[in-house]
Parts: structure tokens; sequence; C-alpha cells
């Protein structure tokens, strides 16, 4: 069932509507990538990848707002917002050579700069124009701040949401493809093998694993895992049982009696979830 629209945008506003801002985001999502030249091969690679990603992002917050009932000029929103997520990956790249935040910047930090810096948001109601900026600034980040305003709130959970089903897409295809070549971004040069106690031990608590206690690629994929205890819509769970991404990155983990323990506690919430 979709859920009542939590807020309304302010009609009588005479700045630019969420319709002519959905546009700009658009505009410039296509120049960044052309302003931001001069990538190596290799890099060129990563940019079309975060390029895809966040076009998905984006389609994927329409699809959202849409499951939940919302309006024509908040699903617009939702949309733009998904575009414009990532868009500090790029100078990130540039300047970096990496997408690893913990040996660069935060890169949804440098999105909000971004954004600025191009002047993006003005002309925007204020309220929208930090209901953006909120949303792009927490997407990354463990949890929301415990005491946002409504409106900051859904558009921040629908990219939440988005952002870590879209990577489920894409880790689970990757760890499906016998064939693939080996990409750092997703393994972070992490050892293969073994799996953290500690990381075992936030799943058996339903919470999402922070990304401190992951030592190997075991400990990615579990926890990823974690991650169904941090969706907030019925909507997210559907996609997420659809596509199957929860069996999926079980069936390359270890079949070790604890592994199936929170497999099988990780399954159960979803379909508690997802039925009711």
């Amino acid at each position: 069932m979709a859920l009542p629209v939590i807020f309304v945008f302010q009609e009588k506003y005479h700045g630019m509507n969420i319709q002519e801002f959905d546009t700009r985001c658009r505009t410039l999502f296509d120049s960044f990538l052309t302003f931001y030249s001069g990538w190596n091969a290799g890099q060129l690679r990563n940019v079309e990848i975060k390029r895809q990603h966040s076009l998905r992002v984006s389609a994927l917050c329409e699809k959202l707002a849409v499951a939940l009932g919302l309006g024509p000029e908040e699903i617009a929103l939702a949309r733009a917002i998904g575009l414009v997520h990532d868009l500090g990956r790029f100078p990130q790249l540039m300047k970096y050579n990496t997408f690893n935040d913990a040996v660069s910047v935060d890169h949804a930090a440098l999105a909000v700069e971004e954004l600025e810096r191009g002047n993006l948001l003005q002309g925007l109601d204020p309220g929208v124009a930090q209901t953006v900026k909120t949303a792009v600034l927490f997407h990354n980040k463990l949890a929301l701040p415990a005491h946002l305003p409504e409106q900051e709130r859904l558009f921040s959970q629908i990219l939440r949401d988005a952002d870590k089903l879209d990577i489920l897409e894409v880790i689970t295809d990757y760890y499906q493809n016998r064939d693939r070549e080996p990409n750092h971004t997703l393994t972070w040069e992490l050892p293969a093998k073994g799996i953290s106690e500690k990381v075992l031990q936030m799943l058996r608590e339903e919470k999402p694993v922070e990304r401190e206690w992951v030592k190997t690629q075991e400990d990615i994929k579990l926890m990823q895992l974690s991650w169904v205890y941090d969706l907030n819509f019925k909507p997210s769970y559907r996609i997420l049982s659809q596509n199957r991404y929860v069996d999926k990155i079980f069936s390359v983990l270890p079949k070790r009696d604890e592994v199936y323990e929170v497999y099988r506690q990780v399954r159960i919430y979803v379909e508690n979830k997802f039925m009711n």
C-alpha cells in the first residue's frame, strides 16, 4: 500500500520550480563529465561505472517515489537527487585517483560542494534546497541524524534505499560472473578469505555492519547482507526480494554454520518486512 504524501511543496514560491531543477540537474550532469576531462584509460572505466550508477539510482528514486504515492513535483525531486548524489566522485577520482573515501575525502560532502559551486540550488525554495543537500550529504553515512525534518528524512531515505539497491544489483552481478575481471572498487583490495566475529555479531544484532570492522572480501559480502536492516520502505524490500540479492550473496559465501545462521536470520527479516 502506498504511503500518504508527507508534505506539500510551497505552491506560492516564485523561484525555480522542481521540474526546472530536474532539468537543470540533467544539464549539469551531462556537462560535468566534459568539464572533468583528461582521464586515463583506467579512470575512464570508473567514470563510466559511476555515470551509469547515477542514472540507475535516479531511476530507482523515481520508482520508489511513485510506489510511495508521491506527487509529480516530489517524484521529479527524488529523480533529480538520485542523479546528482555522486557528483563528488568525479573530482575525487581526478584529484586522488580513487573512490576510497578513507584515503581521500568524503565524496558526499564533496558532492554538496559541487552543487553549491555550480549554483545548482540557486533559485530553489530554501527548504527544498536544504532537502537536496541533506539527502546528498547523508546518503553514504551509517545512519541518518536522529532529528531531521520530515521532508529531509523522506528524500534521504529514498536516496539511501535506491543507492543500496543499485549497488546490490552491481555486486551480485559481479559475484555471479565467473569470467569477470577483478574490480578493486568492489573488493577494496582486501584479502579474499576470512570472516570477522564482529561482523557476524552485528548481523546477529540486526545492525548494519560498520565499515571499520570489515577486514576481508567475505566480510564485505556479509556487510552487504546487513543492508537489509537499513532499508526504509516496503517497495524497497519488494525490489530486494524480486531480484534475490540476499540469496545471490549467500551463494558466494562459505557454507559455514555461522554464515547459514545469519543468512537464515536475514531471510526471515526480509520476508516479514515484505509480507507485513
